[in-house]
Formats: C-alpha cells, sequence, structure tokens
C-alpha cells in the first residue's frame, strides 16, 4: 500500500492563483514533475517552489512556443545543469505548429545531445503528430546515456510504440485519455514497469476537478482496463516513479 499518487507531467505554473497554492500543492500526496514551457519560466519557477518537499521542477522549451521563444536556447543550455529534470521539450507536427517544425527539431535535437552529455536527466516529451521523428532522435542520441525518457500524452502507431518500447521508454497516461479507444489499447500495451500517471494539469481538469481527483480517476479506470485492483496499480505506478529516480 502507499498514501502517494504519481504526476510525471503537468504545469503548475499555469495554474489559476498558483502564486498563493503552492504550498497547498505540495502538501498533496502527490510525488510531482513539473513541467515549464520556457527556461526563464524555469527560473521563476526555481523560486516559487525553492523549498517544495514533493514537487521536482523541470527546465523546459515546449514545441509549441519554440517559434516565440527559440532566442532562449542559448539560456536553456547555461542552467540546464541546475536540475536533473527536463520538459515539456519535444516535437509538434499538428497543422497549427507545422511551419515551425523545422526550428522544433533543431532545437529539440540540441536538447537531447546537452541531456546525453549531462548523463542522467530525466526527460518528459511532447511527441503530438511527431512521434516517429521524436523517437528516432531520442533513440540515436540517447542511447549511450542513463538519460531516462517519458513519453507524455502518446497516441503514435504501434510502430512508434514498438521502438519506444525497445529504447526502455516510460509512458505517462492521464485521465483524459482513459477514456478513448486508443488511450486504453495503449495502456493494455505498455508493460507494468513501464506505465506511469500524469495529469496535464491544468489543461485536463473540468470545472472543479482537482490533480487528486484527475489521478483517482486515472488509476481507477486504467485499473478496470488492465484488471487490477486501484491499490494495486497505484502501488506498481509509485515503484516505477521510484527506479525511474534511481
Amino acid at each position: 500500500m502507499t498514501d502517494w499518487f504519481v504526476d510525471t507531467h503537468c504545469h503548475l505554473d499555469l495554474i489559476q492563483g498558483i502564486q498563493q497554492k503552492y504550498i497547498d500543492e505540495d502538501a498533496l500526496p502527490i510525488k510531482t514533475i513539473s513541467v515549464t514551457n520556457t527556461p526563464s519560466f524555469f527560473q521563476h519557477n526555481q523560486i516559487l517552489f525553492k523549498d517544495a518537499q514533493n514537487i521536482r521542477i523541470a527546465i523546459g522549451m515546449h514545441p509549441e512556443l519554440v517559434s516565440q521563444f527559440f532566442v532562449e536556447a542559448e539560456l536553456f543550455m547555461s542552467i540546464l545543469s541546475e536540475t536533473r529534470y527536463v520538459g515539456e521539450i519535444g516535437l509538434d507536427g499538428s497543422e497549427r505548429f507545422r511551419a515551425s517544425f523545422g526550428i522544433q527539431y533543431k532545437i529539440f535535437k540540441e536538447i537531447i545531445k546537452a541531456c546525453a552529455d549531462s548523463k542522467d536527466k530525466i526527460i518528459t516529451v511532447h511527441t503530438r503528430n511527431a512521434e516517429k521523428e521524436a523517437v528516432s532522435l531520442l533513440k540515436k542520441h540517447l542511447k549511450k546515456s542513463e538519460c531516462k525518457v517519458i513519453l507524455h500524452w502518446f497516441t503514435g502507431n504501434i510502430e512508434a510504440f514498438t521502438d519506444a518500447m525497445d529504447a526502455g521508454f516510460y509512458f505517462s497516461i492521464n485521465h483524459k485519455m482513459t477514456t478513448t479507444k486508443k488511450g486504453q489499447e495503449l495502456v493494455e500495451r505498455i508493460p507494468k514497469d513501464r506505465l506511469l500517471t500524469e495529469t496535464d494539469a491544468p489543461f485536463t481538469l473540468d470545472n472543479k476537478m482537482t490533480r487528486l481527483d484527475s489521478l483517482t480517476s486515472c488509476i481507477n479506470r486504467m485499473a478496470k482496463i488492465l484488471n487490477k485492483e486501484p491499490e494495486d496499480l497505484k502501488m506498481d505506478i509509485f515503484k516505477n516513479f521510484h527506479s525511474l529516480l534511481l
């Protein structure tokens, strides 16, 4: 049994009123990786959460924002050593962001190579509509490092999934994913020791839903899919998170 939930991908700095709520968020029974969208946001988060016990801050360069914030790439590299956690980074090949895909690819590649040089980063990655390209880059540049990869909200095909599994990547599931056929099939395919949970809060939270509500719902739905007891699955995920940190 464990009292702890795991949230490997959320945006705490984007939660309304977080300046006043940050202590409450840290007090929740959730081991959290809070991602950031740019390195300058990471610096602000470092200050806000400097006394947190259960929240880890990741340095990010969100692919949706690369066209606006690519000038911060140098800042990213200069402060990468200040944290073990990296995210949100990745590629987005959807129509809305297709025009920036070239610069996305260039910066994502540079970040991955820098992570490989740092050896033991934990990286949470956005791959929407670019799963093949993202997984290929991650496999190529991280294969000789001790970095660990979490694919956030993965929706790729079976070929990209197989490549990611062969590389030893983890997958983080949120409650929204468990309501779709594709998400349910993904949960069934992921080996028990590669399964993690996320909220992607605040983007997935409806009405008055909290991160605890989201994670509880996710665990319960995945347990039903896998024909397991929710408490057993919750323990499995906590063990996976612990292994991730080793």
